[in-house]
């Protein structure tokens, strides 16, 4: 397992970092009611099993080492039944409400690291791209951040539901619980054979990384992850968003249709855009503010997570909607251009961690968390986003097609997770011709359904204001 994974995996203890994401399908010719529901029910469990057994993430789950005398492993695992769990709702705020809930409860990636929660069939779900209101299926992904951040939990999607680009496996199967001992101390006792030559690599290692840093100062060039607008350290201060959420969890969903926005900017800086003017709304005016946008990172093989949390500024202090637009978007692509270069300091630095030994690198992970307190954060919200692309959904006629047991996708939703200091969170995700634009936060933080409003309002201006200029 890679560094970043391995933290992700070791930091899930303390906090619940499981990522959410919903798919809603029509239900063809059901009403949620009809005496056939069931049966439909139990076809669609058999073609989710079918689906998730081509997917090589899905049938994977985590080996613990002893002591942490080596990295925790990958290693591969049967889909059990308790891989898929449905629950009997009958309505689409039903299945938000139930979503909430589950937000609560972590999964344990050593038994399996992903969940689909299914409902249906359920009335008033959003129409998206369908003709008219009907019975849905609303499946939500469950999936633990150690194995996949918001492009890897994207492109499981896409497997998932996007056409075979070749034939699954027939078998995989795991290593029995008595093998998985064995393999456990044998991992152990390999790592501390090499813990010697690990404390010197990583010495040499980290020498060489201190000197990367130093041309990189001499050079006047800014290191670790790169970003625009300032120094990595540079943040905002406190709002009352910036605050534990407690255990409650409310999520709402905005559907859009694409045409229905401006033209031109990226969806991410045009929903950054609106978002900027709701918290306007809801925290008043400031000289400056930001938004933690997780911003994709050149892979790294064999990690899981190849993602940085970067500051976008939202220019609270410009009033008009193009230039405030332009500026947002012009940020991103800076921000995209930058980080898409490994420079020398970022490749040294990703050596020495990756030669660190594990138990010394999970010490420094718990250190860091029992001094994690400050006076500023790097955004007062969170906003991931993701565009899934209508070429790799089956699509007819301008509306996307038959993915789950003959029903048209009409959406897709993704919830990032709320940590101590950050209590709402945005998610947007394109498919198509639909745009959604998701949140979630805590009864204990803000008032879902008034934010909301605050943000439809905000939607109808950028809308209306948003052509950006030259």
């Amino acid at each position: 397992m890679s560094t970043v994974d391995a933290a992700m995996y070791w930091s899930s203890a303390t906090q619940h970092s499981d990522i959410f994401t919903i798919l809603c399908f029509d239900a063809p010719d059901l009403c949620f009611d009809a005496p056939d529901a069931s049966v439909f029910m139990d076809a669609v469990l058999s073609e989710l099993r079918e689906r998730a057994r081509r997917i090589d993430d899905l049938c994977l789950r985590v080996l613990n080492v002893p002591g942490d005398l080596d990295w925790p492993h990958w290693v591969r695992s049967d889909i059990g039944p308790d891989a898929f769990a449905v629950h009997p709702v009958r309505t689409w705020q039903e299945s938000l409400d139930r979503i909430g809930e589950l937000a609560g409860d972590q999964l344990d990636p050593t038994e399996c690291p992903w969940r689909i929660h299914v409902f249906g069939p359920i009335a008033g779900a959003p129409r998206g791209c369908a003709d008219e209101d009907g019975a849905a299926i609303v499946l939500a992904l469950q999936i633990s951040h150690t194995l996949a951040d918001g492009r890897g939990t994207a492109a499981i999607c896409l497997g998932m539901f996007g056409e075979p680009t070749q034939d699954a496996p027939t078998r995989r199967t795991g290593p029995d619980s008595g093998r998985m001992q064995l393999m456990r101390w044998r991992l152990a006792a390999a790592g501390m054979v090499r813990l010697p030559v690990s404390v010197a690599v990583t010495a040499w290692l980290g020498l060489r990384w201190l000197a990367e840093c130093r041309k990189a100062v001499r050079r006047g060039r800014v290191t670790g992850v790169p970003m625009a607008g300032g120094p990595w350290a540079m943040g905002v201060p406190l709002t009352e968003l910036n605050r534990s959420p407690g255990p409650g969890r409310t999520l709402r969903v905005i559907v859009l249709d694409r045409g229905a926005l401006p033209t031109g900017p990226s969806v991410t800086a045009v929903t950054l855009t609106a978002i900027s003017y709701a918290l306007d709304e809801l925290l008043g005016p400031a000289h400056r503010r930001t938004a933690a946008v997780p911003v994709g990172l050149p892979p790294c093989p064999g990690s899981h997570n190849n993602y940085g949390n970067l500051p976008i500024d939202l220019y609270p202090e410009t009033d008009a909607v193009g230039e405030r637009m332009a500026r947002i978007a012009g940020e991103l692509t800076a921000i995209q251009q930058r980080v898409a270069i490994r420079t020398p300091v970022m490749v040294a630095g990703a050596r020495a961690e990756s030669a660190l030994p594990a138990f010394l690198a999970r010490w420094g992970l718990r250190r860091l968390e029992t001094r994690a307190t400050s006076d500023t954060v790097t955004g007062v919200t969170v906003v991931t986003s993701v565009n899934a692309e209508s070429a790799d959904l089956p699509m007819t006629g301008g509306r996307l097609d038959g993915a789950l047991a003959g029903g048209r996708i009409r959406f897709a939703a993704g919830f990032p997770y709320l940590t101590e200091y950050m209590g709402l969170g945005h998610g947007v995700i394109g498919i198509g011709p639909v745009v959604a634009i998701s949140v979630i936060t805590s009864p204990d933080i803000v008032d879902a359904d008034a934010y909301v409003d605050m943000l439809r309002r905000a939607l109808d201006r950028v809308a209306a204001e948003g052509s950006p200029q030259p």
